[in-house]
């Protein structure tokens, strides 16, 4: 059975990416998948300078080992300034090896619903710096889509069943 690691990339405390990863979770738990959630909100994160994994903290080297277990990923991501989050890239550039050649899903939160093409520049770092295939579709959030702290739109609650379908397809072989 494969092993999923969800990476919740937002530092924000009331975040609507980790609300849709909690869905998302509830999807997974729903068809007893075995997973684990990497919340970036409950690490000492550090930044990238290049030095050796080992001279990282605990809970850097922590999350590498947690990302090499896994079969496959599902990137939660929020969109700043139309890309992903800075803690996101840190956290690849850190686990890069953690990730090579793996699958991953991807979900993607912004503020407003014109940045849909952001996701574009996760997949081309997990592409280029890990050999990391990403299925399709990418379930997108915009402020539009919660009400009450809740995911409440059907369109990107629809879509997180189908993309974890698309990853579990490809983990299959």
């Amino acid at each position: 059975m494969s092993k999923i690691v969800i990476v919740q990339g937002s530092l924000n405390p009331e975040s609507k990416t980790a609300v849709v990863v909690a869905q998302t979770e509830m999807e997974l738990k729903s068809r007893n998948i075995d997973f684990e959630t990497l919340d970036l909100r409950a690490l000492d994160l550090q930044f990238c300078d290049g030095r050796n994994l080992a001279d990282y903290n605990e809970d850097m080297q922590r999350a590498y080992r947690l990302l090499e277990s896994a079969d496959g990923f599902i990137f939660g991501m929020p969109v700043y300034c139309w890309s992903m989050s800075g803690v996101v890239k840190n956290l690849i550039d850190i686990t890069a090896g953690a990730l090579e050649n793996k699958i991953a899903g991807i979900l993607c939160n912004a503020g407003g619903n014109r940045s849909f093409m952001s996701s574009g520049d996760l997949i081309n770092v997990l592409y280029y710096e890990s050999g990391v295939m990403t299925v399709h579709p990418i379930v997108y959030t915009s402020y539009d889509d919660f009400a009450d702290g809740l995911l409440v739109a059907e369109k990107p609650r629809a879509k997180i069943p189908t993309m974890i379908d698309a990853l579990m397809k490809q983990l299959a072989g």
